[in-house]
């Protein structure tokens, strides 16, 4: 009993304790700083992290027990010290990364991904999130259609009544569009007055949500001034959905374009969709 509670054995005892307890603080650090991280070589490295550290922890249990039944020497103690001083600069380092991540790199990354008048997806980030989409789509033959709007006669209206008129248009088309959207519908600014939609339906279910920000634009975005002689703020829209004819997300995007210019060229304040042949 009294060689049980010599100084090295309790030494070492408790380095192995605080070392798998900071293991398992390494573990929890390292998956959650890769479901923060954006590239994929990131997330792999710390998940490697994560099971590296899961052997370490495993280790230090394995040498609390034997310590249980060995006699320790200072020098046992002072290499259990040494490996509790290098897993807890491992987490040290973590604990570093989640805090930049979080404070520094998170608001960029926010800014970047959201258009600042709106609200909604920047056309980088619609971008990016899209053609995941397409590709899942393609993989599983399921319907995906995109909406692209503009507004109409934007720059004359701007012109006439200022910027800041221009941006409540602008802003309350957006709300529309998030209004009209599911929950799993990427909604994004696509530039100046062009605005985009990506839904998960087929080309009806596309031309009856287009219709319905149509009609809701020419409703609720109302002019700067009430005078009966003020036009009313309309939108022309284009619709066009995943086909053979649209394998990726630049075709899609790119029909729906020139089907919303076929909306302006016909009168504006409507919804033209692509057929596919």
């Amino acid at each position: 009993m009294e060689e049980f509670f010599t100084a090295p054995k309790l030494m070492e005892i408790g380095f192995d304790t605080l070392s798998a307890a900071t293991g398992l603080f390494v573990v929890a650090m390292a998956l959650r700083v890769a479901s923060a991280f954006t590239l994929p070589a990131h997330r792999r490295a710390m998940r490697v992290l994560a099971a590296t550290a899961v052997v370490v922890v495993a280790s230090e249990v394995v040498g609390m027990a034997a310590a249980f039944t060995r006699p320790s020497t200072l020098t046992d103690a002072i290499e259990e010290f040494a490996e509790f001083v290098a897993i807890a600069a491992a987490a040290a380092v973590l604990h570093y990364l989640y805090w930049v991540e979080r404070e520094e790199i998170s608001p960029l990354r926010h800014a970047a991904n959201v258009d600042g008048l709106t609200g909604l997806g920047s056309r980088s980030f619609f971008e990016r999130a899209a053609r995941r989409r397409v590709e899942q789509a393609m993989e599983n033959g399921t319907p995906l259609s995109c909406v692209l709007l503009d507004v109409d006669d934007f720059k004359a209206y701007n012109d006439n009544h200022g910027h800041d008129a221009g941006d409540e248009i602008l802003r309350c088309v957006a709300r529309i569009m998030r209004e009209s959207a599911r929950a799993d519908d990427l909604v994004g600014r696509y530039g100046g007055e062009e605005f985009v939609l990506l839904l998960n339906s087929g080309v009806e279910g596309a031309r009856e949500v287009a219709e319905r920000i149509r009609e809701a634009v020419e409703r609720e975005c109302v002019p700067a001034t009430e005078s009966p002689l003020e036009r009313p703020i309309t939108v022309s829209l284009g619709v066009a959905s995943l086909s053979d004819e649209t394998k990726s997300l630049e075709c899609l995007i790119a029909i729906a374009d020139v089907e919303m210019y076929r909306s302006k060229k016909t009168g504006k304040n409507r919804v033209s969709v692509f057929q596919p042949t």
